[in-house]
């Protein structure tokens, strides 16, 4: 017989307990029995240390706020940042190869392509791709700088350790690797993720090699800068692309770059590609033709050179255009430099050489240079004195060599000066007593003065751009009265008003703008805007809708200029083959250098196809220097235009 508990023998309540009882006392037995196990007459039974009901309720607060900050994190992690985490994740799970698109063509009015494409091969890495583990980045940079010609120390930026920012950011290895060189790289790829063997389309300039005067017309392309990164990113550029930096390559940027393409794979855990997602062709440039003709810019790059070297100097421009719709035919800037050089990586100490050339190779002098006019801008006084009645085509001046207004004297390039003159006569002979009279007056006579001379030479488009689809353009310089006295604090005299008349003092003027005022005197009037990518390429308005001037008063510009050619300052040019009008100049700058050189005119009179402005920068002499480099280049483009059946 089974042994009573001693627990039972000690409690009266439970000892009447028998096995015929009903299940409902044995449950309430096992209630009894467990409370009394539990409490002991209502004692809590501790196992262990107690603890202060305060002590207690303070690890609940503590592990409360751990719980609610979990908590909220989550829900900041889900709310605020879950589409980054998320686009994390996809990144770690799908792999984006970008198709480059080839940049468009660049051609001349001939169809001679100016800038075109080659193949080269890039090796590129991103930083966040490579192995965590040091001893698995060791051996992957290892193998891949081996087989690049590199070294690991030229990876040690990229090390998992390293704090680099651009550890997210595409950078450039190698620019252009070889042939068989790439092909073994290629082999290699699946063993190293992070690095892409990428083929680009390479800038090539076939023609400007031999025309460095093109480049910067056509521009140049190069990688982004850090600032052009941050500016260009949201277009889809990353650090290793390539920019236009200068010239069409970069007013056109958008058009010849294209869209990039992209085929998105899914790849496993080392980075190998296992499907393919999403596959997006790129979509090629857009081709520009240009208005250029590359036969006319050498003979104008050719005749400029030429001249330069007979008269000792290193700096020039040449502008040749129609003046019926703006189209320019050639554009000459002068030193320059061969864009190639910077297809691909330039060599530091080259590209700092050009930047360290004192006669600045970089700079476009044709539409970023500013000068004082000289004697060119007299075309467009003349047809202010005219249309503000000032003159009559019969209106003369005395001219005796130069004016006098108290211990002032306005000379005349000619001693003893060139007698009556009307205005014709002035512009023939570009004779600046009269010029002095009708825009400053003389004793009774009353000029155009500061203010008018000013309105009229805006209308001619001094003092702002061109419109000139090329970067850097600058505007020049219209001095006025207010100007004066609030940059000099000085009053404004009418000495100053004679060298406004004559374009000297501190008007400036870029040979773009001279060719556009031109291009009105030969035009009958019309404001053009100067371009150089044809309008099958582009769209803008060329020609303001009316003339600024009557016909009546062009129609007298024009014969004056016409005089200059058949008896006065350029008749150098008076046996060239056709009928032309000119206007020389010569502007002084510095009284301790020689003057800058100018020559401006049109032909054929009639119907005028062509304007050419020369500019030698201290050339001396307009009709000494800059007239025989316009006659270089009209006896091409009229030899071009036969060899053509009379169209150009």
């Amino acid at each position: 017989m089974r042994k009573p508990s001693p627990f039972f023998e000690s409690s009266d309540a439970l000892a009447d307990v028998r096995l015929s009882e009903t299940p409902n006392a044995v449950i309430q037995h096992e209630v009894f029995f467990e409370e009394r196990l539990n409490t002991i007459k209502r004692r809590p039974l501790f196992v262990g240390r107690a603890y202060e009901k305060r002590r207690f309720f303070s690890v609940l607060i503590v592990v409360g706020c751990v719980i609610l900050a979990l908590i909220g994190r989550a829900v900041w992690m889900q709310l605020w940042h879950g589409a980054a985490y998320r686009r994390l994740a996809e990144e770690n799970r799908l792999r984006t190869v970008l198709t480059w698109p080839h940049r468009g063509l660049v051609y001349d009015r001939q169809k001679n392509i100016l800038a075109d494409n080659i193949p080269r091969f890039q090796v590129t890495l991103t930083p966040r791709e490579l192995p965590r583990s040091d001893e698995e980045w060791q051996l992957e940079i290892g193998e891949a700088a081996r087989l690049m010609g590199l070294t690991i120390k030229d990876f040690e930026s990229y090390r998992p350790s390293a704090q680099v920012a651009v550890r997210d950011n595409t950078v450039l290895v190698v620019d252009s690797l070889p042939y068989r060189q790439a092909m073994i790289f290629a082999v290699a790829l699946p063993r190293l993720p992070g690095f892409r063997l990428e083929v680009r389309p390479r800038r090539r300039y076939p023609f400007s090699g031999e025309l460095t005067s093109l480049a910067h017309v056509i521009g140049y392309v190069g990688q982004l800068s850090q600032e052009e990164f941050d500016r260009q990113k949201s277009f889809g550029y990353r650090q290793v692309d390539e920019i236009g930096k200068s010239g069409l390559e970069r007013s056109y940027e958008k058009a010849l770059r294209g869209q990039v393409g992209e085929r998105v794979s899914e790849v496993d855990a080392r980075g190998r590609s296992t499907s393919l997602v999403r596959d997006e062709p790129q979509k090629n440039g857009q081709d520009l033709a240009l208005t250029l003709d590359v036969d006319l810019q050498r003979a104008s790059e050719q005749a400029l050179m030429m001249e330069m070297r007979l008269a000792g100097v290193d700096r020039g421009a040449v502008v040749a255009l129609d003046p019926r719709d703006g189209s320019i035919l050639a554009l000459v800037s002068f030193p320059a430099f061969d864009n190639n050089i910077f297809s691909g990586s330039v060599s530091s100490t080259l590209h700092q050489a050009l930047l360290d050339n004192p006669d600045q190779p970089f700079f476009p002098r044709a539409w970023a240079g500013t000068y004082p006019s000289g004697s060119t801008v007299k075309v467009v006084i003349s047809v202010a004195a005219l249309m503000e009645k000032i003159i009559t085509p019969e209106t003369t001046v005395l001219s005796l060599g130069g004016l006098q207004i108290g211990p002032s004297f306005f000379p005349d390039w000619k001693s003893g000066g060139h007698g009556v003159t009307n205005v014709r006569k002035a512009l023939a002979w570009s004779v600046n007593t009269f010029f002095y009279t009708i825009g400053g007056g003389y004793e009774s006579f009353i000029g155009l003065g500061p203010d008018r001379l000013a309105d009229w030479m805006r209308r001619f488009g001094l003092g702002q751009k061109t419109g000139l689809d090329l970067p850097a353009e600058a505007a020049g310089f219209v001095p006025t009265r207010e100007w004066k006295q609030a940059t000099k604090d000085e009053h404004w005299f009418v000495g100053d008003t004679y060298n406004l008349a004559i374009g000297q003092g501190d008007l400036l003027v870029t040979p773009m703008q001279v060719s556009a005022y031109t291009a009105a005197i030969a035009n009958g009037g019309k404001l053009i805007k100067p371009h150089v990518v044809s309008a099958s390429s582009r769209s803008a308005e060329l020609v303001t809708a009316m003339p600024l001037a009557d016909q009546a008063v062009i129609k007298v510009v024009q014969e004056g200029m016409r005089d200059a050619v058949r008896y006065g300052s350029a008749r150098a040019l008076d046996d060239l083959p056709f009928a032309m009008g000119g206007k020389t100049g010569t502007a002084q700058w510095n009284s301790n250098k020689k003057n800058h050189a100018w020559f401006t005119g049109f032909a054929p009179t009639g119907q005028p196809e062509i304007v050419v402005t020369v500019l030698l920068e201290e050339g001396g002499e307009g009709s000494s220097t800059a007239v025989p480099v316009a006659r270089q280049v009209l006896q091409a483009w009229w030899n071009l235009r036969a060899k053509r059946g009379g169209r150009f």
